[in-house]
């Protein structure tokens, strides 16, 4: 005979939207951050206030990187746009 108990709790759970745009590489950013680094309310104060600087710093970093890799996505799709013959659709959207 078995004996199984198991207790599950949803935890927190945050909806993020954006109206009629995608969300910017600071939303993604700290979207990232709130997932990587949790600081409690109640942690005390010079812990919780090396936490927060410590994601402040996470978030810059976050940031540089998520717009090297959008700079970088939109090249890519600008040279194969240009491979396939349209260097103008190429020129537009690397102006975005």
């Amino acid at each position: 005979m078995f004996d199984l108990s198991v207790s599950m709790a949803a935890g927190e759970v945050i909806v993020r939207t954006a109206d009629n745009r995608g969300f910017s590489v600071e939303e993604v950013a700290d979207m990232a951050v709130s997932k990587i680094l949790f600081v409690a309310e109640d942690a005390p104060a010079p812990i919780r206030d090396q936490a927060v600087g410590f994601q402040e710093v996470m978030r810059q970093v976050i940031v540089q990187h998520l717009n090297v890799a959008v700079d970088q996505d939109r090249a890519t799709i600008c040279a194969k746009l240009r491979g396939a013959g349209y260097p103008e659709l190429a020129d537009n959207l690397r102006s975005l």
